[in-house]
């Protein structure tokens, strides 16, 4: 009878045991994936943010170029947003395959992973990666389309490193109405950085609305695309229709379109340049800060320059005005 308890006391620690342990290779793999995220930071440096940012101050400082249509520190926001949208034009492009045929779907694994939906290892080292990066680096902000908006803070982030900067005060900095009809400005896509994401491509290349337009010397806005301008990003993102269209356009530098059409015009202009983000939100490129307490680390110092820019813009002292229309209301 005593060896019994002694065998069932014995296995309750053993469970107990294993137990911890799992526990334990679970806290581990967790920091591991969040020390990962860590030296991702490597490549983020202030040297890629500051000159920049410097230059563009002196620019805005500069009175000589109050009366520009064109301010230079406006065209620069314009390279620079443009430069960020064309690298990732292509990233939802598939390439059809060559050569070979695809193989059949595993019928069985299908079947099994139906019955049984517990994720697999690598589902889960998956989820626990996106975890630790979100904690380190926030997370997109994308309740107004593709704008390069500052990330949030995610809700699980490092209080020990970071101050809080709830979801709810991040939309509160933001807001956005119909612009006025004297902000209607012509789009020209060999020039303005426009969001554009074709996903065909054979419709790329060979449609007549795609790089077959070349051939067919035919391009034009299409009843069904519709486009969107926001102030003070100066930029323009596209709907589910025209993407391809507009992407050879921009490939190609086209201001005036091949069809006869001397202007395109976006559906709809938004102007978000009264946000009080734009004053409070800072980057040095490697921390992201809130009234200049960081909140979260760069991962793309790119997006970090262009909010840079706008920052110093809209903090300059005379109006910085792009195709004639001021981007800081100091009028």
């Amino acid at each position: 009878m005593f060896i019994g308890r002694k065998a069932k006391k014995l296995r309750k620690e053993n469970l107990d045991l294993r137990e911890q342990c799992k526990s334990q290779k679970g806290r581990l793999a967790d920091l591991e994936a969040e020390v990962s995220a860590y030296e991702q930071k490597i490549e983020c440096s202030t040297t890629h943010v500051a000159p920049l940012v410097r230059m563009i101050e002196k620019l805005c400082a500069d009175f000589r170029y109050a009366g520009w249509d064109n301010h230079p520190a406006a065209m620069i926001l314009i390279q620079q947003t443009r430069a960020y949208f064309d690298t990732i034009m292509f990233h939802k492009l598939e390439i059809p395959e060559f050569t070979g045929l695809k193989e059949k779907p595993d019928c069985e694994v299908q079947n099994v992973s139906l019955v049984n939906p517990v994720p697999d290892r690598k589902t889960v080292e998956s989820w626990r990666r996106d975890k630790a990066w979100q904690k380190v680096y926030g997370r997109n902000y994308t309740d107004i389309g593709k704008l390069p908006f500052p990330p949030m803070q995610a809700d699980g982030f490092d209080s020990g490193k970071f101050v809080e900067f709830s979801s709810e005060e991040y939309k509160s900095m933001i807001t956005g109405a119909k612009a006025s009809e004297s902000k209607r400005i012509a789009i020209e896509p060999g020039i303005d950085a426009i969001c554009t994401e074709p996903w065909g491509y054979k419709r790329l290349t060979e449609d007549e609305r795609g790089l077959g337009r070349v051939m067919h010397d035919y391009w034009g806005k299409w009843n069904d695309m519709e486009y969107e301008f926001y102030w003070p990003f100066c930029l323009t993102t596209v709907g589910e229709a025209g993407n391809h269209s507009i992407a050879v356009a921009c490939l190609y530098h086209e201001s005036i379109l091949a069809c006869g059409e001397t202007s395109m015009y976006a559906d709809t202009y938004m102007d978000y340049g009264k946000s009080e983000i734009f004053h409070r939100v800072t980057s040095d490129g490697v921390y992201w800060f809130k009234d200049e307490e960081p909140y979260c680390m760069v991962s793309n110092r790119q997006k970090a320059v262009i909010w840079m820019i706008l920052h110093t813009i809209m903090d300059a002292e005379y109006p910085i005005r792009y195709k004639g229309i001021p981007l800081n209301e100091k009028e």
